[in-house]
């Protein structure tokens, strides 16, 4: 086992890609509030936005303005999609409790960084997630580390974005970070469950000792979009039964009963084989779901993805599949 390992819980952020993020202002209140009575460590509330900020969605305009909703003694975390929220929203923090994580893409690396970096000095303990990490060489993930050494974040996330992950790939990624990345940094796992591997990676990541804190990523009911993520009350479930945590089970079902289910029983998520085929092609997830809502059959949507090139794959183009189709 690691130093510790926490949870976060991703519902209100990964999970809102199901529904735009338009949960209800009262289902918000009531996840926010279970989630913490659950115990959870980090509870990613949404993401920070320029527009289109309402009180039934989880988008927030600041970090200052979601401490409204927040618990003084309740980790939080909101997510930037960088290029889309401009530094100069940012003051110093005044919300230690409220950690920022940065996605971006490969091609934007040092751009990103710099915002990083910048987030850092101003005193915001911030993740930074590189999408489809496992797309990364071992000389491109050098390079990144090294730069997160000067950083120094509060957590590198390995992002598993098209769920494609086998455990043996998932150990050596995890295994090069640690080996390399200064211990007084995170390391952060979320995965997608295309293959069905969510929970027995992270079963594979808990069994290894890394020398440093480990969070895992993880959502109410694995509630996202295709395949979904961890399920939160299965992976809660198991620290208590194997590795001694406490976290209390019964809120988190309190969650899928009234805010979860209703959502599902609409649009629902999990293992489908279209998602499948986009993760053995190495493609974004949404160019499954793209061809599944014009009505793709598996055998066609296989051979439209055998004919996205490789530069294509990891970042979905929807003008360019419509060349394809």
């Amino acid at each position: 086992m690691t130093n510790s390992v926490k949870i976060l819980d991703c519902t209100l952020r990964d999970g809102g890609y199901i529904i735009d993020w338009e949960f209800g202002k009262a289902s918000i209140i009531s996840v926010l509030e279970n989630l913490s009575e659950a115990g959870v460590d980090f509870i990613e509330a949404g993401f920070l936005k320029e527009a289109g900020v309402n009180d039934e969605n989880t988008f927030w305009h600041s970090p200052e303005e979601f401490a409204k909703s927040a618990k003084p003694k309740q980790n939080y975390a909101l997510m930037v999609n960088f290029g889309e929220y401009s530094i100069d929203n940012f003051g110093h923090c005044e919300t230690p409790n409220i950690k920022i994580r940065v996605a971006f893409k490969k091609n934007k690396q040092k751009e990103a960084l710099n915002y990083i970096e910048n987030l850092v000095d101003l005193g915001w303990d911030v993740f930074a997630n590189p999408m489809s990490t496992n797309t990364y060489s071992d000389e491109e993930l050098l390079e990144l580390i090294k730069s997160i050494n000067n950083i120094c974040p509060f957590g590198l996330t390995i992002v598993d974005t098209i769920g494609n992950m086998y455990e043996a790939e998932m150990l050596d990624i995890i295994g090069f970070i640690d080996k390399n990345m200064s211990e007084k940094i995170a390391i952060d796992f979320h995965s997608h469950n295309n293959l069905q591997r969510s929970f027995s990676n992270t079963e594979a990541l808990l069994k290894t000792k890394i020398n440093r804190d480990l969070i895992i990523d993880c959502c109410v009911y694995g509630m996202g979009r295709g395949a979904g993520n961890l399920c939160t009350e299965l992976i809660t479930k198991y620290l208590n039964d194997n590795y001694g945590a406490k976290y209390n089970i019964y809120p988190l079902l309190k969650i899928i009963n009234s805010n979860i289910k209703p959502i599902y029983n609409k649009k629902s998520w999990g293992y489908s084989t279209p998602y499948f085929i986009a993760a053995i092609h190495g493609c974004h997830p949404n160019y499954a779901g793209y061809l599944v809502n014009l009505g793709y059959s598996d055998e066609n949507i296989d051979r439209v993805m055998r004919l996205i090139p490789q530069e294509k794959k990891t970042t979905f183009d929807k003008e360019f599949l419509k060349t394809l189709i």
